[in-house]
């Protein structure tokens, strides 16, 4: 258990301003039905004076009944959406993975044309004006990727804009779109 990645979930998870308005409209409703719904079901013609008259003979038992009416929510709140994150990091790490990658990761149609890319990929196709995966993959890397031919493991690219040699991989998604990602040689 990662107890450092836990305590950041809570940190931000206590930022939320969220995190308090849940609270107060649902502890909020838990006062009002235990307080003041409760005794009038059970047939007190005036719940109000009963809270009045319960509050005045105890009140620390009164205000600790009130603050567990907010409390509760509120711890609940945070563990369940801490719980929630930490169950689904490797979901987020994932998902957040091209925007991470310093080399070109993107996503492609069958046509080639470009459908999304990370940020660091998408600034470096604008600056070159790249529009689809064959202009930085070149024709045949591209034929074999659309065929869904196997790329040789030595296959690779040289990007003469940027005199870059990368090594290039892919993935056919579900929607029959295409994931491509690019990692840097360094010649040696």
């Amino acid at each position: 258990m990662d107890t450092r990645h836990i305590r950041r979930l809570i940190r931000e998870k206590l930022c939320d301003k969220g995190t308090y308005v849940v609270a107060l409209v649902v502890g909020t409703l838990i006062n009002l039905y235990g307080q003041l719904l409760v005794p009038w079901l059970r047939g007190n013609a005036n719940p109000i004076d009963l809270f009045a008259e319960v509050s005045a003979d105890n009140p620390m038992t009164t205000a600790l009944s009130v603050f567990l009416g907010y409390a509760f929510p509120f711890c609940v709140g945070i563990y369940s959406s801490v719980t929630t994150r930490y169950k689904n990091r490797r979901i987020e790490s994932i998902a957040d993975f091209p925007e991470r990658k310093p080399d070109p990761v993107f996503r492609v149609a069958r046509n080639g044309d470009l459908v999304e890319a990370g940020r660091l990929t998408q600034e470096m196709f604008e600056k070159h004006q790249i529009t689809n995966a064959k202009q930085i993959l070149g024709n045949e890397v591209w034929e074999c990727i659309q065929n869904e031919r196997r790329l040789d493991p030595d296959t690779t690219i040289y990007f003469g804009a940027e005199a870059t040699r990368y090594s290039a991989s892919y993935a056919i998604t579900s929607d029959r779109q295409i994931n491509i990602y690019l990692t840097r040689l360094h010649d040696q």
